[in-house]
């Protein structure tokens, strides 16, 4: 069985350049790796998800985190074999974005420490017991400045991978509050020991490490956990 690698992290966080940059390295030392981005877009629960995503249930305050929650998970659920199977084929499966990112988007919309834990465990038994997809071996966090991510969010963001917002904002990305929150939330996952480590992608003075340096760090990480 291959490997099984998450990169975590808020929105415009630099995950989408940490897994290529990473998966250049992993090929570059000859191992066959499998890269894929959650929530898939694809079949019944992915375009639940794209609709979640533009707003068509209301703003993200409004929807009911475990309804979301749900939908989120039956995407992974939905996309669970193809998981499997690639485990078996590949070396590495490199994922951008996957249960945490579920628990900490879903729990930043509660304002209990009490209910976030409680939503937080059912998302976990959801995913991992009830749809019973495969784990990870392990989850990076990409601990960024929210100054940053504010920077990243800011900027015009097109592309294909920006077509299931059919022209409009994504409910997420646009609330930096919620983003804030959705970074606390990782944190407090990183400190339950459940699999997940965060990286710190900055420097002594607070300030955004360069993408090679953050790089260089998820490697060290890598070698120092037995992953390759």
């Amino acid at each position: 069985m291959g490997k099984f690698i998450v990169i975590e992290g808020m929105d415009g966080s630099g995950k989408s350049t940490q897994t290529k940059k990473l998966f250049d390295y992993l090929t570059g030392m000859g191992l066959k790796v499998k890269t894929f981005h959650f929530p898939s877009g694809e079949g019944f629960y992915g375009n639940l998800v794209n609709s979640f995503l533009r707003g068509d249930f209301g703003r993200a305050e409004e929807v009911d985190p475990y309804f979301a929650a749900f939908v989120f998970a039956g995407d992974r659920k939905s996309m669970a074999e193809k998981v499997e199977e690639w485990l078996k084929e590949y070396d590495i499966v490199l994922m951008d974005r996957y249960v945490y990112s579920n628990a900490a988007y879903q729990c930043a919309k509660v304002r209990s420490p009490k209910e976030q834990k409680k939503l937080r465990e059912w998302i976990f038994r959801l995913e991992f017991e009830v749809f019973d997809i495969p784990r990870p071996d392990m989850s990076i966090f990409l601990g960024v400045p929210v100054s940053f991510v504010r920077h990243q969010l800011e900027r015009e963001r097109t592309g294909d991978e920006r077509a299931y917002l059919e022209g409009k904002e994504d409910i997420h990305e646009k609330d930096m509050n919620l983003q804030y929150r959705v970074g606390e939330q990782y944190r407090i996952m990183c400190g339950e020991d459940r699999g997940m480590y965060l990286l710190d992608c900055t420097n002594d003075n607070g300030h955004m490490l360069s993408g090679d340096r953050i790089h260089k760090k998820i490697i060290m990480l890598l070698k120092e956990n037995d992953i390759f």
